[in-house]
């Protein structure tokens, strides 16, 4: 009976944040929409799933997962608890300051197009580079014809290979000035090919985010305009699921044997099990209350954005002590996997750091202090303006980042590079009227 109380608090949040944001403008607090939206699935609706079907671990039970894993089924209502708590205290921050009503003024950009056309070259032309200095040709793995992959490419260099984050930013602000249509879908296509044998996704989601949220600044709902953003939401969760579906074939190049069968994905089972990261943490939680030793780390993994930015050209070999970053062994000491299971790359959501930097208290503190700070970096932001809608946009795609993998660092590093073509563009657009 106590869980389907902690259930209903946490069902009450949720609604209780849906109303809030609907009622003050959804346009107006779009970084508070997302994260809620995000936290709505991967924090309640995902974990209903799981708990609903009796999932005892983390990767189920199917085949050679049988038993590997702690067995968390006794630990789904503390989950749902912390969440519940976590996502209040989000909410509770986030409008714990007054925002301002911005007035629609006119805004009148020249938009410089050849600038941006610049900027992605520039861009594209740093990651192939890096490539090239790794001594792996993207063309010949394109063709598949080099046993290398752009996704364990060694050498060159980690600042280089990141302007891969500047394409996306690239994209977005293309689609948003207006760029001509196949220069357009040109960028898209050499991008997302080099994303997906790159080997992550996530550049491609984010993209994607991107677009959805500048359509969703535009978009006046009306029943005879709905078949076309259906649509293009059954196109794009095609695209994704095909994705995932087909990742290893992409990194490796084996086009031959792509599944391009939606019939064969399984999509709701496919996509609970791309956004299951809560069952890690309430493998984390489970681990803080039946480990006879458990560590914290008091919050200093959250500084590793500061390791990171490091460059080892300077430091040298020093750089490599200070890692692994101290969550790390806690995260697999939770997991408690065999030895031959140690490298899953299985990575807990950003409600998890919290916990193990300080627990409860903690968790409940830093999303107070997440969702103050976002609603103070954006209280200034008139999403009427176009520089100020990219920026909230490329906020909204770096947290997704930050959401559902957890490690705050590699956030930080992701806004960095999606931030440097908004800074470059307008710094050198520069030509704006308001009237």
């Amino acid at each position: 009976m106590t869980i389907y109380l902690i259930i209903l608090f946490n069902l009450i949040v949720y609604v209780a944040g849906w109303v809030f944001v609907l009622l003050n403008g959804l346009r107006k607090h779009v970084v508070f929409a997302f994260s809620w939206f995000i936290f709505s699935i991967y924090y309640l609706l995902t974990p209903l799933y799981f708990y609903s079907k009796g999932r005892a671990t983390i990767w189920g039970d199917q085949g050679a997962f049988l038993g590997v894993g702690e067995n968390i089924l006794e630990y789904y209502d503390e989950g749902f608890l912390y969440f519940g708590f976590a996502s209040l205290s989000f909410l509770l921050g986030y409008f714990f300051i007054r925002h301002r009503e911005f007035v629609q003024s006119g805004f009148n950009f020249n938009f410089s197009k050849p600038l941006l056309y610049w900027l992605f070259g520039i861009f594209f032309f740093l990651v192939m580079l890096n490539f090239i200095l790794s001594g792996v040709n993207p063309i010949e793995v394109l063709t598949g014809n080099s046993e290398e992959t752009l996704f364990n490419a060694k050498g060159g260099s980690n600042y280089l290979r990141n302007f891969a984050d500047s394409l996306v930013s690239c994209l977005v602000i293309g689609f948003l000035i207006k760029i001509d249509r196949k220069y357009w879908l040109l960028f898209v296509i050499v991008s997302f090919v080099l994303f997906a044998m790159m080997g992550f996704r996530y550049r491609i989601i984010m993209t994607v985010i991107g677009v959805l949220l500048l359509i969703l600044f535009n978009y006046r709902f009306s029943f005879k305009k709905i078949f076309a953003p259906l649509a293009l939401f059954s196109v794009l969760l095609y695209m994704i699921l095909f994705l995932t579906i087909n990742r290893y074939n992409l990194i490796v190049g084996d086009f031959k044997n792509f599944d391009y069968n939606p019939v064969h994905y399984d999509i709701g089972s496919t996509l609970a099990e791309q956004t299951r990261g809560a069952l890690d943490d309430i493998n984390i939680i489970k681990y803080y209350h039946t480990h006879p030793n458990p560590k914290h780390d008091y919050g200093i993994t959250f500084t590793y954005f500061i390791v990171r930015a490091l460059p080892r050209a300077v430091v040298g070999d020093y750089k490599d002590k200070l890692y692994p970053p101290p969550a790390f062994p806690i995260v697999d000491e939770a997991y408690n996997l065999p030895l031959a299971w140690a490298a899953t790359g299985e990575a807990p959501l950003h409600y998890a750091y919290f916990i193990i930097a300080g627990g409860f208290w903690f968790l409940v503190l830093g999303s107070f202090l997440t969702g103050l700070i976002l609603s103070l970096t954006t209280v200034n932001r008139d999403y009427h303006h176009p520089k100020h809608r990219i920026f909230l946009v490329i906020l909204c795609m770096a947290l997704f980042q930050w959401y559902t993998r957890g490690y705050f660092p590699q956030f930080v590093d992701h806004l960095v590079f999606l931030l440097i073509p908004y800074w470059l563009y307008f710094r050198f657009n520069g030509h704006e009227k308001t009237h």
